[in-house]
């Protein structure tokens, strides 16, 4: 299933920064947009889950599968072209022994196997040990996209304004607040809310704003697809750690262990990741012709 959910972010993300050159805000209104259909299919899915039989939720991932290939299929050919650069490509192999590409690479995945490793057993958490409803994890679920549509598009200017750097920082610091917070209280009400505030929106669109200034619109795509497969890798090794550590001991310790990876991003990305200063360049001089995406 993620080979078919995650196709399409590299692609949306690299048209959303051709024809802007404020990549932060550019980033921010794509995530925007995907936040709020994540959104939409939580609240119906919790719905369904607390409901009905937990197939019909398979069935609303198929419906909304079927709805994004119509969606696809009436754009105009404009919606899916990306103009052609005069600035050579350049392949997958030179992009990866980038200096700023590995360490942004290296710092989004730990950022994520600090967040998956516990929040992918969040509604278990919530249900079993704290008591909670399955309609109150789906409403937070339902919260979390919701406010991350929100933050997505505050802090996609934000990027462009503060800076990349800071507000990646202060998602890892977040996070380690988040998780510190959570681990010494154990209110229902009060740890549901600090779970729907919207964190992760800022790692994931100052890291893709970073990519988008480490290449050219030649290599945007390639970039992007790189720095989705680290964010994709430590949101599966996050669960498969987090699994280990439950297993041997308690959920406890993988909140423990979750605020320790946020903490070591948090300390990396201030030691090594850099900014690249980002001289907005005329869509003319970038450009040539048009070339549909294939």
């Amino acid at each position: 299933m993620g080979l078919f959910s995650s196709n399409f972010i590299p692609i949306f993300a690299a048209l959303a920064t051709d024809k802007s050159t404020q990549y932060g805000r550019a980033i921010g209104e794509f995530w925007t947009a995907a936040s709020l259909g994540y959104a939409s299919a939580t609240l119906i899915g919790g719905a369904l889950f607390q409901f009905l039989d937990p197939v019909y939720l398979y069935v609303l991932g198929a419906l909304y599968g079927f709805l994004g290939i119509l969606g696809v299929s009436f754009l105009t050919k404009q919606g899916l072209t990306i103009a052609k650069s005069a600035i050579r490509p350049e392949g997958y192999w030179s992009l990866l022994k980038q200096r700023n590409v590995l360490i942004l690479c290296g710092v989004s995945i730990l950022a994520l196997i600090s967040s998956s490793s516990f929040n992918s057993f969040f509604t278990i958490y919530l249900v079993d040990s704290l008591s909670g409803s399955r309609l109150m994890a789906g409403l937070a679920a339902t919260a979390t996209t919701a406010f991350g549509a929100i933050a997505f598009r505050i802090v996609g200017p934000l990027n462009d304004r503060i800076g990349r750097k800071p507000m990646f920082l202060l998602g890892a610091v977040g996070y380690a607040v988040y998780f510190a917070t959570i681990y010494f209280v154990t209110n229902v009400f009060v740890v549901t809310i600090l779970w729907t505030l919207p964190i992760y929106p800022l790692i994931q669109a100052s890291a893709a704003a970073l990519m988008s200034d480490y290449t050219s619109i030649a290599d945007r795509g390639k970039g992007l697809g790189i720095l989705e497969s680290a964010i994709s890798l430590g949101g599966g090794l996050g669960p498969l750690i987090g699994g280990v550590i439950a297993d041997a001991t308690q959920l406890q310790s993988v909140i423990l262990f979750a605020l320790a990876a946020a903490l070591g991003s948090a300390a990396l990305s201030q030691l090594f990741l850099k900014e690249q200063a980002h001289s907005p360049r005329t869509l003319n001089s970038e450009h040539v012709s048009p070339a549909p995406i294939k």
